[in-house]
């Protein structure tokens, strides 16, 4: 069979052969494309055209005047005065000609590589960002936007990475370019970007950075303020060198890739160090008002983005990482703020901020020595909230005025045994196990913590102990309920700067922590006793207009509950003796309306600290030098008691003498001795919560352990009170046994008496058996004894009727010895139990203990 020959194909047909299949998949893709536009079309047509219209209406509207800073932004008090202007940096517009043509082209190397080839849009960009938009799963990682797009963004629209906001760019930009030139879009670039620290524009970032004008920066300068821009709070070079340096050579390296440098000045631009001058100017100065304002609303700009606070950390790994995700996202807020076009109103009181600032001042005025910054060595700040509305009406962050380092709420002390209520008291009263009355025994602990001036009580009182300050105490009580439960209240109270290396740390009960603790949670914290237990999310913020987006500030914020209602009181009522109970280590600072509060004095007396509160107002005070010292014989009564005082008692002029309100749930009940209620009538009472003991029977194993627990503590009681009853017979003993030998001894002649006192002699020889003084009394007794039964015999002389004094007789009954110059109660001496032997001992028999 003959083998068909195959028809040989010309060489035309081989070369339109790829062009063929190409245009196929050409003509298919457009196909596709069409057919995928229309659906996309159909089912987003209204957005789209949304943002037609949106962007058409941008363009329309826009003037050169837009791409020039916003307006300053401003505080204001209470009252609705100016309290703090926050300067945007002394913006300044440059010419595109003013700019140095280095940082033109590093913008363009690495944001808009064909800046100069597009009309606003590079598809080839777009088309990249949509590949990677596939790689990852529908995440925006790059967003393939225009120099041109930017403007628009920046100026006219939000941040947020979103569809709608791509759309509307790429509508707005090829109208852009048509109403203006490639250098006036450079030109609103470079004086609309932020460059951190304040500066707004290129002008100014060049000053701050590099001590020079726009148009002189050098092609690492030029480099280094472009990646600032990028990313303000990660490339910031004086927060994060390091980041900025590695994106400084990132975008040379683009410059020479762009044919912009040559490899030689390549190299010699990265060889250059990062360097920044930090050129300030004055008017950027802020107050202890204005920053804690921008901090709070910085805040509160979190909040709106859902950002999620922390305070407990389970080890370093989530410290560190949230640290990295708040330092980031605060710093962008606080940017923000700083950037211009806010007005911040706040809670702040004018009149109260002077009187808080004057008391600081005065009280610490003779304290005249400087560190080597020039400021006060001694400082102070406080921090006053007006428990009616749960808002900050006064901070003042050190002395004077022109200190901008905010201590009331930057920096971190050790809070002392201020913390005691918060962390060990309030926290185990929820428990139902501890109460005012309960007693602890008060004693020194090996590798304990030992109390102010080496003095220890024993058994005493849970209300006497937080009155005295006891640290041995405190330390026992948060022991029992555990640390975690203890700081789990600081974590609900927002406390900042717990770390997790306090998570087992039972210094934690007298105020030793890791970090320390804010003059404003130590405020808010105490605020929450004296509100019934709620803690109140407001800060001093009462609104924030964006000059952009109108009214930011989300009122209302919920409370939330702390401590119990009972709780709450129970604590108040144990801290007023602070200031009124002699001991109380706050003696001498009540006020003429009911008030408590709290001192603190950290070892060596290097901080010190007055918390306290009425129905009004509560206020922290703390006293110290910046770098810790030690200040011998200052205690948080000394100079914080006294300025706590004189602010308090301004503040709460005229105002009602109105006292918290005892719960339904709290009553008066009688206590024994061990500080346990009792039905007996005892003359002495306190305070009990049926609410907490309710909780403290809901776990009934705990509940039998407790109860087990105060019968042995009842049973040891008693066992020592008898042996201290013993002891106290067998003191009297020695001395009745004493007095009689040398008695015995004085004796010139023997009477029938003498047997009655040898007897006596012997029954209290009895009760010394197994002492020390046993053999040497005995020894002394035996001879007396003896040599008084070998005196010669005599009548006694003295009458029947023994006269005891004037107008009194005694009759002398047989055997009965001579009258006690003692007078004993209900025919006992104090303390010693029915039966005693005469003289006040009790008769145990030989041996007894």
């Amino acid at each position: 069979m003959k083998k068909k020959r195959r028809k040989r194909k010309s060489a035309w047909a081989i070369f339109f052969k790829p062009i063929k299949v190409i245009f196929s998949i050409f003509l298919i893709l457009m196909i596709l494309g069409l057919g995928a536009g229309g659906i996309v079309y159909l089912k987003f047509g209204d957005e789209i055209s949304a943002c037609k219209e949106r962007a058409d209406q941008i363009v329309a509207q826009s003037k050169r005047e837009d791409f020039s800073q916003p307006s300053d932004t401003r505080i204001y008090d209470s009252a609705g005065q100016v309290i703090g202007i926050i300067n945007t940096g002394h913006y300044e517009y440059v010419p595109i000609t003013e700019i140095s043509e280095n940082l033109q082209n590093a913008y363009i190397a690495q944001e808009d590589k064909r800046f100069y080839k597009h009309h606003g849009v590079d598809f080839i960009g777009l088309a990249r960002a949509g590949v990677a938009l596939v790689k990852n799963k529908g995440e925006i990682t790059q967003g393939g936007s225009t120099i041109t797009q930017q403007v628009i963004k920046n100026t006219y629209l939000t941040q947020e990475k979103s569809f709608i906001r791509k759309i509307t760019e790429i509508f707005a930009a090829p109208q852009m370019e048509e109403k203006y030139s490639k250098a006036d879009i450079l030109e609103f670039y470079c004086n609309t970007n932020f460059y951190a620290n304040r500066c707004y524009g290129v002008a100014k970032a060049s000053l701050y950075y590099f001590n020079k004008e726009a148009k002189d920066l050098t092609v690492w300068e030029a480099a280094t303020l472009a990646g600032i821009s990028n990313n303000p709070s990660r490339y910031n070079p004086v927060a994060h060198p390091e980041a900025a340096l590695e994106k400084r050579n990132k975008i040379i390296d683009n410059m020479q890739k762009n044919g912009m440098l040559t490899e030689a000045e390549c190299e010699e631009a990265k060889a250059q160090p990062l360097t920044v001058a930090k050129v300030t100017e004055e008017g950027t100065k802020e107050t202890y008002q204005s920053s804690y304002a921008v901090h709070c609303a910085a805040q509160e700009l979190m909040k709106n983005d859902g950002f999620e606070f922390e305070y407990t950390f389970a080890d370093e790994t989530a410290y560190n990482d949230y640290k990295e995700r708040y330092q980031e996202a605060y710093q962008e807020k606080s940017d923000l703020i700083r950037n211009g076009g806010f007005e911040i109103h706040t809670s702040l009181d004018s009149t109260l901020q002077t009187q808080l600032q004057a008391g600081i001042d005065e009280t610490l005025a003779k304290f005249t020595d400087v560190s080597d910054n020039g400021k006060y060595a001694l400082q102070g700040a406080a921090v006053c909230i007006d428990n009616r509305t749960g808002y900050v009406v006064a901070i003042s962050g050190g002395r004077g005025t022109d200190d901008e380092y905010n201590r009331g709420f930057l920096s971190r002390r050790q809070p002392g045994s201020t913390i005691k209520p918060l962390i060990d008291y309030a926290p185990a009263f929820e428990t139902g196990y501890y109460y005012p009355s309960r007693i602890v025994n008060d004693h020194l602990f090996d590798k304990g913590p030992k109390n102010s001036g080496n003095k220890y009580y024993g058994e005493v009182s849970v209300r006497e102990a937080l009155n005295r300050s006891l640290n041995t105490v405190a330390w026992q009580v948060l022991a029992d309920i555990g640390v975690d439960y203890g700081t789990s209240y600081l974590d609900k109270m927002h406390f900042v700067g717990l770390s997790y290396l306090d998570n087992w740390n039972t210094s934690m009960s007298i105020g030793g922590f890791t970090e320390g603790a804010r003059v404003v949670d130590m405020a808010r914290g105490y605020s929450v006793l004296a509100n019934g237990g709620m803690y109140s999310n407001n800060t001093c913020i009462t609104g924030i207009d964006s000059q952009y987006e109108g009214d930011l500030y989300q009122e209302n914020q919920p409370e939330e509950r702390i401590f119990t209602e009972d709780t709450a009181y129970m604590v108040t009522d144990v801290l007023k003796g602070t200031l009124n109970q002699p001991y109380g280590t706050g003696y001498g600072l009540g006020l003429s309306i009911p008030a408590a509060g709290k001192t603190g004095t950290t070892n060596s007396s290097k901080d010190t600290w007055f918390c306290g509160y009425t129905r009004y107002y509560t206020t922290a005070v703390w006293v110290g030098y910046d770098t810790p010292k030690a200040m011998p014989g200052v205690y948080g009564k000394t100079y914080a008691g006294k300025i706590w005082y004189d602010f308090m008692k301004q503040c709460n002029e005229g105002l009602p003498a109105e006292d918290w309100v005892m719960p339904s749930t709290v009553a008066y009940y009688n206590v024994d001795s061990r500080g346990e209620k009792t039905s007996q009538e005892t003359g002495k009472q306190d305070l009990f919560s049926s609410v907490a003991e309710q909780n403290a029977r809901s776990n009934s194993k705990k509940w039998d352990e407790e109860q087990k627990m105060k019968e042995e503590n009842s049973r040891a009681a008693a066992e020592q009170a008898s042996r201290d009853a013993a002891a106290q017979g067998q003191e009297q003993a020695a001395a009745g046994l004493t007095a009689l030998i040398g008695e015995l001894n004085g004796l010139t002649y023997r009477d029938e008496a003498i047997q009655e006192m040898i007897s006596q002699g012997q029954s209290m020889l009895d009760l010394l058996a197994g002492t020390e003084q046993y053999d040497a009394l005995k020894q002394q007794f035996d001879e007396a004894a003896g040599r008084a039964e070998a005196l010669p015999y005599e009548e006694q002389s003295i009458p029947p009727s023994q006269e005891i004094g004037p107008g009194f007789t005694h009759e002398a009954r047989p055997g009965e010895a001579p009258s006690s110059t003692e007078e004993v109660t209900s025919g006992q001496a104090p303390g010693v139990q029915p039966g005693a032997a005469p003289g006040g001992f009790e008769a145990v028999g030989p041996g007894g203990q």
